[in-house]
């Protein structure tokens, strides 16, 4: 794939509104592919699979339901494997795919909804190593969470020779999505095949 322009991904580029603080927040999700030409890089199955995983994820009560369920939502739209490995990220202002091309990480594939106000963006990256002065752990702003997981993605999908992808569209709420999920064990998180579950750094 040619070299991407980041402003055509960028936070406002995505929003679309004349006033970005219209629409202040957007919801990213990172997950594993079998292939750098899944589904999941195509508009019409990340509009559907991330709105419905957000609705979801509030209502799992362990690892055993949220991998049952959205592996039978998962089917419905594509056969190759993919394995979300966050929940549904909230961030404000800002656009995970901005910073990985901002980075020099080039996507295999990345495409972006052509409506012009919240338009969702998805992309397949091939591994690279990633470094974060944070961990997921002590990371106290967005910027520094993404790369904090982006490091431990990125070690997943080395070792399974899988490939990223990461999907984005502004509108969500930041604040209701603080301390929006139930609180989950480290073991349980781990079961789900997850690095982590809270969608902020604050919970």
């Amino acid at each position: 794939m040619s070299t991407v322009n980041p402003t055509n991904y960028c936070f406002s580029a995505l929003a679309g509104a004349d006033d970005p603080q219209r629409f202040p927040s957007l919801c990213y999700l990172i997950g594993l592919t079998d292939s750098p030409n899944h589904k999941i890089s195509e508009i019409l199955s990340s509009k559907r699979i991330l709105p419905w995983l957000y609705d979801c994820e509030e209502q799992f009560l362990n690892a055993e339901h949220l991998r049952a369920r959205q592996q039978k939502y998962f089917g419905r739209f594509f056969s190759g494997e993919y394995l979300p490995q966050t929940p549904c990220m909230v961030v404000n202002l800002w656009s995970p795919i901005a910073a990985m091309l901002e980075r020099g990480f080039q996507p295999e594939i990345l495409q972006r909804d052509s409506r012009p106000v919240m338009a969702i963006a998805t992309g397949i990256w091939k591994p690279q190593p990633v470094s974060s002065a944070a961990t997921i752990e002590s990371a106290q702003t967005v910027e520094d969470l993404f790369w904090a997981i982006m490091v431990e993605v990125t070690r997943k999908a080395l070792a399974r020779k899988m490939w990223i992808n990461i999907v984005a569209q502004p509108g969500w709420d930041y604040k209701a999505a603080v301390n929006s999920l139930q609180k989950w064990s480290k073991d349980e998180v781990e079961k789900a095949d997850r690095v982590l579950w809270r969608r902020t750094p604050e919970g």
